[in-house]
């Protein structure tokens, strides 16, 4: 209900506040303290919270509101913590180690509350590490498996009700971290070597393969978490690969010692786990003609075709075959609406064959008018295709 949910946003807002007003009051006469006195008063909000998450679990208190407000109060007191001891004592250390440390010590909390909001920020902190740690190559692969300890937690409040709010926010969570934290990780297979449209056409479409398959009855869109943002990065990816430019050589002109060239070893396998899986889920889906998996599922096996024609000098090919496979798209997409007089699925077909349109005449040399004039037809057909479902649906209601 909306009142348990304002309840739950209350709570966490609550110790957010108390947490940042506890911390300017010790900022106030911080550098009067003596060493001590800092100290307790360091690790006094963390011994508070961790009290008020061990009377939780004592007393089995099931409330939502206590559990992520206490949870949040208790992860942001440990980031607290580390940070003001390591600046009274002096002990140094760079920003990516306390945001490692800090995010360890923080994952424990989720999973003993059972609270949402520390797996959060879990997933940002060890998002931030590996943008850290990014002059560290052999570091920041240890992304993955960083990512691979909150994965549980998924498991874990979804086996009740998998379209329950705490797995599903959760869910949005990790869908839009993973993408960040993905292409930080492999920033060089994605820089030096061009391997970024296999890396993410996989990415986007393991996403939407996984979502349509666990999240597939849903009953709302904001339920749909890795449906989501798997199709509108496929697109948006797809997009841009429809373009020449985006098609360069991958730069096999480096020079790489033996150390680098096993972290390009390394960062390719890794890389290459999202298309092979994708388009694995994508061939189970045509055995099962769920043809909406089949569509999105296409982007990374025609991404490694593309990428092979790269390092071939044959760019053109892949820009060829993503300026079709939107039309292709576009259509289906429209299609499928018609048929199901779906006015949501419909204008996403029109929107996709609007964008590679004019994708395809701001590329082009063709002057104002003829712009103007493919503006104005694509208009029309965006409001023509509206007014007659429309009209259709309120003949089928009377």
């Amino acid at each position: 209900t909306a009142k348990r949910w304002a309840m739950i946003l209350f709570s966490i807002l609550g110790a957010a506040l108390i947490g940042g007003g506890i911390i300017l009051l010790l900022a106030h006469n911080w550098e009067e303290l003596t060493r001590p006195m800092r100290a307790v008063i360091s690790v006094t909000p963390l011994a508070l919270a961790a009290g008020a998450g061990a009377g939780l679990l004592w007393t089995q208190r099931p409330g939502t509101a206590w559990r992520e407000g206490v949870g949040t109060f208790q992860t942001l007191a440990i980031g607290v913590a580390i940070a003001l001891i390591a600046q009274t004592y002096h002990l140094g250390g760079r920003f990516d180690e306390f945001m490692l440390t800090w995010s360890l010590l923080a994952l424990p909390v989720a999973y003993l509350l059972g609270a949402t909001v520390p797996a959060l920020l879990y997933l940002v902190g060890i998002t931030v590490w590996t943008g850290a740690a990014a002059f560290y190559e052999a570091e920041r692969l240890v992304y993955f498996p960083l990512l691979g300890l909150a994965l549980p937690y998924l498991w874990l409040t979804s086996r009740a009700n998998r379209y329950h709010p705490r797995p599903v926010w959760f869910a949005w969570g990790l869908a839009v971290t993973v993408c960040i934290g993905t292409g930080l990780a492999a920033s060089r297979v994605c820089g030096q070597l061009e391997a970024w449209p296999m890396l993410f056409g996989g990415l986007f479409a393991l996403l939407f393969l996984v979502g349509a398959r666990w999240w597939g009855e849903a009953s709302a869109s904001w339920q749909r978490p890795l449906q989501n943002v798997g199709a509108l990065g496929a697109v948006g990816l797809t997009l841009v690969l429809s373009f020449g430019d985006a098609w360069s050589k991958p730069s096999w002109g480096y020079y790489w010692g033996p150390s680098a060239m096993r972290g390009v070893v390394w960062e390719l396998a890794v890389g290459a786990i999202f298309p092979v899986a994708a388009i694995a889920l994508w061939v189970r889906s045509w055995t099962r003609r769920a043809w909406s998996e089949v569509m999105i599922g296409a982007v990374p096996a025609l991404a490694v075709i593309g990428w092979v024609s790269a390092v071939s000098d044959a760019t053109f090919i892949g820009a060829a075959l993503f300026n079709l496979y939107l039309f292709t798209l576009g259509i289906g997409t429209l299609v499928i609406g018609l048929r199901q007089r779906r006015l949501g699925v419909v204008n996403a077909g029109m929107v996709v064959l609007a964008a590679v349109i004019l994708c395809r005449f701001f590329d082009s040399d063709l002057g104002f008018l003829l712009k103007g004039i493919a503006f104005i037809i694509v208009g029309a057909g965006f409001l023509g295709t509206n007014w007659v479902l429309w009209r259709q649906k309120e003949a089928a209601r009377s």
